[in-house]
């Protein structure tokens, strides 16, 4: 047999081991193109190139190999990979303690200017919601959104750079590895670690995800994160158990459509319930005005359209000192 004919043969011969070891339809079709090139070439050039060939395809199948090595036991790790020190002290920079009336509670950052912890906190005063980050800033909050069954409120309040923290709304496997980040008696933050349960108790309806990272007073609202730092619960019920990160996500998509200050969301209200009781109240008082013969009746209109829209921002104001520009769902 011919040098070239032999080096084709040796070729192949790579090429079918290669495909049953790991991703056989990329590297068939990339040692197939070599081998068709590789035979042009020893046609030509002789068994020279076609040995260069040879060198060049055991360094691309090497490269190849490696990559899917790599891969698998990247993706095999995800799972079981222990939180290390890195990415509690990441997450540290994104939980915080939230205060309202003296009641404290744990919150951290699930995306620009909005902060997630637990309704039973955010709702504990009269709407003055304070979140006090790691590195000792202070910053004013509103509850936006909120869901009573869940018992989870979302913030919204200027959080700067801050990196937020990642989400996974996938059901986390039992046994993998978390940590849970809180204010526990006001103190922190305190980091607890843990694994994922085996059971998904069903709380008010919800089914949970249990975790046997402790948890106290305090720690309502934590994060309940992995070994790559990604969110998979709030905790939320107490005795280990939080609520899912795929029933948190429709409340922030909501609530990425508020202000991210108190001050903005409360003139956004302000400026929505004028209009609402202000332009039917001028529609109405000047066709009753207009019925009964009143002179001038828009002027009539507008003095109780003026009227109408002043009792509406006293109400709305009170509303906001008892309970802050919140809305349930």
């Amino acid at each position: 047999m011919s040098a070239p004919g032999s080096v084709a043969r040796c070729i192949w011969v790579i090429i079918v081991a290669m495909v049953r070891i790991e991703r056989p339809r990329v590297l068939f079709r990339v040692a197939s193109r070599l081998l068709q090139s590789l035979r042009f070439s020893c046609g030509k050039c002789g068994a020279g190139l076609a040995l260069a060939g040879v060198t060049l395809f055991l360094s691309l199948a090497s490269v190849v190999g490696a990559t899917g090595t790599s891969t698998q036991t990247g993706t095999a790790s995800t799972q079981d990979h222990p939180v290390s020190d890195r990415v509690v002290n990441a997450a540290i920079d994104s939980v915080g303690m939230v205060r309202s009336a003296g009641v404290f509670g744990t919150g951290w950052i699930a995306g620009h200017d909005t902060v997630v912890t637990n309704l039973h906190v955010a709702k504990a005063g009269s709407g003055d919601i304070y979140f006090d980050f790691s590195d000792g800033e202070r910053v004013e909050c509103y509850s936006a959104v909120g869901d009573r069954d869940m018992d989870l409120a979302v913030l919204r309040c200027p959080t700067g750079d801050r990196q937020a923290m990642e989400l996974n709304s996938s059901v986390p496997v039992p046994g993998t590895p978390v940590a849970v980040v809180g204010y526990p008696e006001g103190v922190g933050p305190t980091v607890t670690k843990g694994v994922i349960g085996p059971g998904r108790p069903v709380a008010r309806g919800i089914v949970t995800v249990s975790f046997t990272a402790e948890i106290r007073p305090g720690s309502s609202g934590s994060p309940v994160f992995d070994g790559v730092g990604d969110v998979r619960a709030v905790a939320t019920f107490g005795g280990g158990l939080g609520v899912p990160i795929g029933e948190l996500i429709p409340l922030l998509r909501k609530a990425d459509g508020y202000p991210a200050t108190k001050a903005g969301a409360e003139w956004r209200l302000r400026i929505r319930r004028s209009l609402l009781v202000g332009v039917p109240s001028l529609l109405i008082a000047w066709f009753f005005a207009r019925r009964y013969g009143r002179n001038d009746p828009w002027k009539v209109a507008l003095r109780w359209m003026i009227i109408m829209v002043v009792v509406t921002l006293a109400i709305t104001q009170i509303l906001f000192a008892a309970h802050g520009p919140a809305t349930f769902i």
